[in-house]
């Protein structure tokens, strides 16, 4: 007679976790298992957003593991969608679904959504064109299964650091999932994930945005052929109305704070902004990011009528002359140093010009504005009263600047409004 298969939920804030997850994603069949979710998405963002991690195990012997990714707040009771994937042959995924009741009893009464990335999916189209021959859409089946190469050819990267083709579909119930078309040709794409709460806002945003239930958008690729064409700022618009429809008002992301085109876009034209700031957030390495990946979280307020007039093109950010703006002061000059003594309603941080080339150019210096600039964004950013939070760009002759405001009640009327 065999022994009762046994769920239970990871500890994902236990010291060992992240090796822990290497060893089950290996357990699982990485690096080789194309439905696998990356292991730095597993490691960093899947606790972020409020998931869950559930091994199914006969006696010590894992025979299944679940991914656990929210999907819906009903009533104040939390959905998720269990990514079954099985250890061992004699545990199927008909025999796993019969455990979400379980499951959802070790979540503390949730419901669970049982997803078998392994079965055939189904995918819904719903397309938006303009006359410019743009189609953004809701990715078809054979986009979906496109999109892991499209994201292989933007970042070069390696097939184990590819999301998998299934998130994109009904079944999965992803937060949000979005291609782009040039002319009918599959040119870029934008998905996210539904989020249970996430870093903390200030308190009177937390209650006006309901910041118990936001999206998380996960990753934006356009073909660099036609990077220069908006496509990424359509996506992005396209993703923000669509959650804004959805009674959303809290839409979060990681950024790389030195990558400065991307501050222009978040900024600048979405009319974002970041308090909070990650250093070292991911453990990887590639083309685009050679030394430590630190991160911004960016916080954009869809049902704003600042961002609603940035979403129609209406609002952009002014790009702050600094030359013009003695009152502006800078944290630093460079990667040589920065001052931490600034009680300025609003002050300047420098950041590479060209990034990308820097830390192709020298990863010595790479190194060091990586750590200046880290050092300046934990020593000033936050969401608490005092603290600042990034809001615009900024230049000065060839120089770049990222534009900070402290956070003040008028602060929050101007940004929440």
């Amino acid at each position: 007679m065999s022994t009762a298969v046994v769920p239970a939920l990871i500890d994902t804030d236990a010291d060992d976790w992240p090796g822990e997850l290497d060893r089950l994603r290996a357990r699982l069949g990485a690096p080789d298992n194309p439905t696998l979710f990356p292991a730095h998405f597993l490691k960093a963002t899947l606790p972020k957003i409020g998931g869950a991690v559930v091994a199914f195990r006969r006696d010590s012997e894992l025979v299944g593991a679940g991914f656990l990714f929210p999907r819906a707040l009903e009533e104040g009771r939390r959905v998720y969608t269990l990514c079954y994937h099985r250890a061992s042959a004699d545990f199927s995924a008909a025999a796993a679904q019969g455990y979400v009741g379980a499951v959802g009893r070790l979540l503390g009464a949730s419901e669970v959504v049982f997803h078998d990335p392994a079965a055939p999916q189904r995918y819904a189209e719903d397309a938006v064109a303009d006359e410019r021959g743009v189609t953004l859409a809701a990715p078809s089946a054979t986009e979906a299964a496109a999109i892991p190469a499209l994201q292989a050819r933007i970042w070069g990267t390696s097939p184990d650091f590819l999301y998998p083709s299934d998130l994109h579909s009904a079944g999965f119930g992803p937060g949000s999932t979005l291609v782009a078309r040039l002319d009918g040709e599959l040119v870029g794409f934008l998905f996210g994930f539904a989020k249970f709460g996430g870093s903390p806002l200030p308190a009177r945003w937390a209650r006006q945005f309901r910041a118990d239930f936001r999206l998380e958008s996960q990753l934006l690729g356009v073909l660099p052929t036609v990077r220069q064409g908006g496509l990424g700022l359509l996506l992005k618009q396209r993703q923000g109305e669509l959650a804004r429809q959805q009674g959303i008002g809290v839409v979060n992301w990681t950024v790389d704070p030195l990558q400065f085109g991307n501050a222009v876009l978040n900024f600048g034209r979405l009319r974002a902004v970041a308090f909070d700031f990650y250093p070292d957030h991911y453990g990887f390495r590639n083309a685009l990011n050679q030394v430590a990946a630190s991160r911004f979280g960016i916080t954009w307020l869809v049902q704003t009528a600042r961002v609603r007039r940035a979403l129609a093109g209406a609002e952009r950010g002014a790009f702050v002359d600094l030359a013009a703006r003695p009152d502006i002061p800078r944290t630093n000059t460079g990667w040589r140093a920065f001052r931490r003594n600034l009680d300025a309603p609003t002050i300047a941080i420098e950041v590479p010009a060209d990034w990308t080339a820097v830390q192709h150019r020298d990863l010595d210096e790479a190194t060091c504005w990586r750590e200046t600039t880290d050092a300046v964004f934990a020593h000033y950013l936050g969401p608490q009263p005092g603290r600042y939070a990034i809001v615009d760009v900024g230049h000065d002759a060839d120089r770049r600047y990222l534009i900070a405001e402290r956070v003040t009640e008028g602060f929050l009327d101007r940004y929440g409004a």
